[in-house]
């Protein structure tokens, strides 16, 4: 905006000057793509997962609905050791799909892992972002389209081994006593969703240290 000196004459005021833009080489480029190409697989195989357990447990629980709508579960009964007073079959039936629960939820990603290492999902996605880094420097001329396929060819895609169940269970949960965040939203709203105190204190007993923590922090 035009501003006026001491001497009453008009002069453009100065605009910040932008940092300069750091030119990326061949050999960082090709780092970003080798981690990203890695990230994106991990990413892949969790969803795929993710979706094997969706299946896993509504098949679970179809099973477990079929054995408490039983009729006869009252009226058939066992003994589960000489000890144990005699516990109806189907009551054994329900225990017995608990207990196959977490082993097989475990082997789910064991099978999801062999799939990703016998199709070799990394190796193929790096391909993938090599061919659409091509056709982007194809577009300003030969000399960088050489470049760029000189620079690919001994690039590989970082290594890092898939997650298993139990380290999706070390990762931990909420920190006991700190408030929720508010689930975000896909879209802008003018007025964002906000967690009613009810829901902050869900599954947490009034008189729990939690709670009063949780209270605290809602204050």
């Amino acid at each position: 905006m035009p501003v006026k000196d001491s001497k009453g004459k008009q002069r453009r005021k100065q605009q910040p000057t932008a940092p300069a833009r750091h030119v990326y080489s061949w050999d960082e480029f090709e780092g970003i793509k080798s981690r990203a190409a890695c990230n994106l697989d991990r990413v892949e195989f969790l969803a795929h997962t993710l979706d094997r357990f969706t299946d896993y447990k509504i098949g679970e629980a179809h099973s477990q609905e079929l054995i408490m709508r039983n009729s006869s579960w009252l009226n058939k009964s066992m003994k589960k050791s000489a000890s144990d007073s005699k516990i109806p079959v189907q009551l054994m039936r329900l225990q017995n799909t608990l207990d196959r629960s977490r082993p097989g939820t475990s082997k789910l990603f064991d099978q999801q892992r062999a799939t990703v290492a016998e199709v070799n999902t990394r190796t193929k996605r790096l391909e993938a972002m090599n061919k659409y880094v091509w056709d982007q420097e194809g577009k300003r001329g030969k000399q960088e389209l050489q470049a760029a396929k000189t620079a690919a060819k001994s690039t590989k895609p970082v290594v890092k081994e898939y997650p298993g169940m139990q380290d999706i269970l070390e990762l931990g949960g909420h920190p006991v006593g700190e408030r929720r965040l508010s689930p975000s939203m896909a879209v802008m709203v003018p007025l964002p969703y906000e967690l009613s105190e009810a829901a902050l204190f869900h599954g947490a007993s009034r008189g729990s240290g939690m709670s009063k923590n949780l209270k605290a922090a809602t204050a």
